[in-house]
């Protein structure tokens, strides 16, 4: 009846705008809800559409097809009451069709947001983690189709400026356990405290562990295993008080309580989840693939999917509903040919997106496929690294032996006796013992010049000597000579 209903009224606009309309009293039918009168109102739009011709029938169905198009994406305005802060919110936009062609997205005072944006299953995600007073505002869903660009919801978004749930609601969030994630527990309040403390709770009634705490007028005490971020509260405030942790381990879930010096404040509840690949250290092209998805920890319906990623766009592989018993969700992938592969494991609680885990699987260089043949080159590189690290080997033995020997030499040389010391010899005082030698014998008047010619060892000392001599002139010379020979 709606329908009928909705094209009545489409025809007798065309009518009207085509000077065609029949009498006005024949449209009371259209409001009635009755089933008989359903029937006559139906033989009305026979007649109605019979006095049309065929350019009037198509003009009215493209204004059909315009209307339909309205009727299909209408614009839905939802304002959600005020979140605490430092929650995760998870936003969802949907429509009845989304062609390959089209997008759909979210945008914050028209610009695209930088948060986690997930376009899966007619439907835009996005995830907004540690919410406060800069995520306030609109948030846009628009739809881009056929160059066309149409607003679909329009989503609302307050914080509150404090944290406090007390013992009422547990605030749930989920991290990717890896490198490069990471999680801030804020405990905010209205008023002024003396004393903070954050505690962890690893599982449902296990010892609670302190793991920082402050005092009005000290410095924060650092007590637990898990060591504080680079973001955590370094000193005391009064109204505020952080434990950020970074990265996130997988066996850091469970239950964290911020306490003032009165009581809980806030309590957070952290699941983790990590993704691994196996082979990890890339595949072979032809080689299959394992890809296993866990959560640490289930406490309400959970739902686990695996996404192959074409973009943004995710397109579904495997899912399945959590439970205690099974935590993991596993999906073997046969084979592949492009490089690399995208993946993402999605956690749905109720609809909800809450957490995204991505991994990239890359192939291998190699083109082998067959197991023997990459036995076979795994042999041979073996091979060739042994032989390399022999040559290395023996080149480094053949350097140190020819070291070792020039070094011999050279100590050699210079521990020879022939060269060791040098002799100082006064050659004035040899030429007076000379001369007065001759004196003495009575060659006075034959007596020769007087010739410094010394040859002991290596060295020839053949100069006339000019000089006078006196009593004073001392000539001191080096002389390197041989012992054996100098003696006498």
């Amino acid at each position: 009846m709606n329908i009928l209903f909705k094209i009545n009224t489409l025809v007798v606009f065309y009518e009207r705008f085509l000077n065609i309309a029949p009498p006005i009293k024949s449209y009371w039918l259209v409001d009635s809800s009755n089933s008989s009168e359903c029937i006559i109102l139906s033989e009305t739009l026979e007649r109605r559409i019979m006095l049309l011709t065929p350019f009037k029938i198509f003009i009215l169905m493209c204004g059909f097809c315009s209307r339909f198009h309205t009727i299909e994406y209408p614009l839905i305005q939802t304002a959600q009451k005020e979140v605490l802060r430092g929650v995760d919110v998870s936003l969802r936009c949907e429509v009845s069709f989304l062609s390959e062609s089209s997008t759909l997205q979210w945008e914050k005072d028209g610009q695209q947001t930088s948060n986690t944006t997930l376009l899966y299953n007619n439907s835009a995600y996005i995830i907004l983690h540690t919410v406060d007073k800069h995520n306030e505002g609109k948030y846009y869903c628009r739809l881009m189709e056929n160059g066309r660009v149409k607003t679909v919801r329009i989503h609302t978004l307050t914080v509150s400026s404090n944290s406090y749930n007390g013992n009422k609601t547990n605030n749930t969030i989920y991290r990717q356990s890896s490198n490069n994630s990471d999680v801030s527990l804020i405990c905010k309040s209205r008023k002024t405290y003396e004393s903070w403390k954050w505690t962890w709770e690893p599982r449902p009634d296990s010892q609670i562990i302190d793991l920082i705490a402050v005092e009005k007028g000290g410095e924060v005490q650092v007590k637990g295993p898990i060591k504080p971020g680079r973001l955590s509260s370094t000193t005391f405030n009064s109204q505020l008080f952080i434990f950020h942790i970074s990265p996130v381990n997988f066996n850091y879930s469970g239950t964290y309580r911020c306490f003032k010096n009165t009581g809980i404040y806030t309590t957070t509840m952290l699941h983790t989840i990590r993704v691994s690949v196996e082979p990890p250290d890339g595949v072979l092209r032809n080689q299959s693939v394992i890809l296993t998805c866990e959560v640490s920890e289930v406490t309400d319906s959970v739902t686990l999917v695996w996404l192959r990623m074409e973009g943004n766009r995710g397109v579904l592989e495997k899912q399945q509903i959590m439970t205690e018993n099974k935590l993991q969700l596993r999906v073997n992938l046969s084979s592949y040919e492009t490089d690399p592969l995208h993946w993402q494991c999605a956690v749905f609680t109720e609809n909800k997106l809450r957490a995204l885990a991505p991994i990239t699987i890359s192939l291998s260089s190699s083109t082998t496929n067959a197991p023997s043949t990459s036995t076979e080159t795994s042999v041979t590189n073996q091979v060739k690294a042994t032989v390399s690290s022999v040559l290395a080997l023996f080149t480094g033995i053949l350097l140190g032996v020819l070291f070792y020997y020039y070094y011999r030499k050279r100590m050699s040389v210079h521990s020879d006796p022939q060269e060791s010391e040098p002799v100082y010899i006064n050659i004035s005082q040899m030429r007076s013992d000379r001369a007065e030698h001759r004196n003495t014998l009575g060659n006075r008047e034959k007596s020769p010049e007087i010739y410094r010619h010394v040859r002991y060892g290596k060295t020839n000392i053949n100069k006339r000597d000019e000089t006078p001599v006196t009593p004073d002139s001392v000539t001191y010379a080096t002389i390197y000579f041989n012992k054996s020979r100098f003696q006498t």
